[in-house]
């Protein structure tokens, strides 16, 4: 994108990916409340969460995704940022509903997936899809496969300059500020998914925080249950005046249950 400070790459949602050899077959994204729309998913073989999931119950974090459509019911003037957005249930769901998204994704072959499902289901309007991972810092970032479980992709920072590498195995790494221009003055709820990078995103966010109204932050929460990454989200988030709740129960969290604490947790802004 011209006039940003890093490499802020829009994603082409005109181009036909559907003989994307990564697609193993598209299949109704089934929401309660939500009309189906296509979606594009994996060989379960090799995606043995998310991909199968699908196939097999038409959806994934059902109950996650209802509780995020039912805030954004509540407040008209929320849009969705889905960092993270793998094959894209959210950021179809959310836009299904009728709620722009913006989507983020290191991994090429997601959004070539996710722009087939737009295409399929007549929505790429809603949506805008960003190809980069996201760090405290702008650079090049190496990926860490699963062979079984595609959507826990790993980024890893401080790659060799003698590593080859392509858009199959790395990505450029902006920071949240970057995003900033997009949001300035507008009311945000984030999903954040990006396989234990959380913190560094935050870290590369100070600003976005700042100066855009994040409402709220649903994340996972299971790989920083007894981490000193996890005290430092804490921190992070306490600080700036979030509560953590648990998604499902809408039950407030208390700190000093960390590692008991959902495996995804919403943190809420607090109003007074």
């Amino acid at each position: 994108m011209p006039g940003y400070d890093n490499c802020v790459r829009v994603f082409d949602t005109s181009v036909d990916y559907s003989s994307a050899k990564q697609i193993h077959k598209c299949v109704a994204l089934r929401i309660p409340s939500v009309k189906n729309t296509p979606i594009c998913v994996y060989d379960p073989a090799m995606d043995i969460h998310v991909s199968r999931s699908i196939i097999a119950n038409g959806n994934w974090e059902v109950g996650n995704i209802q509780k995020v459509l039912s805030i954004l019911q509540n407040d008209p003037r929320l849009v969705f940022l889905d960092l993270g957005c793998n094959v894209g249930v959210y950021t179809l769901a959310v836009a299904k509903f009728g709620r722009p998204v913006t989507a983020l994704d290191a991994n090429r072959k997601n959004l070539e997936m996710l722009t087939t499902s737009l295409q399929k289901g007549n929505i790429t309007g809603m949506v805008m899809l960003i190809w980069n991972a996201l760090s405290d810092k702008a650079e090049t970032v190496g990926f860490k496969e699963d062979n079984r479980n595609i959507g826990g992709l790993q980024m890893v920072s401080g790659v060799s300059n003698t590593t080859v590498l392509g858009d199959s195995n790395s990505s450029v790494a902006i920071v949240l500020d970057d995003l900033v221009p997009l949001f300035r003055n507008k009311s945000v709820f984030i999903k954040m998914d990006i396989e234990t990078y959380e913190l560094k995103a935050m870290m590369g966010g100070k600003k976005f925080f700042e100066q855009v109204d994040v409402k709220y932050l649903f994340m996972e929460w299971f790989h920083h249950k007894n981490s000193e990454v996890g005290s430092k989200i804490i921190q992070f988030m306490t600080e700036k005046k979030y509560t953590p709740f648990n998604p499902l129960t809408s039950e407030p969290l208390k700190i000093k249950s960390r590692m008991s604490w959902s495996v995804d947790i919403i943190w809420i802004k607090n109003t007074n």
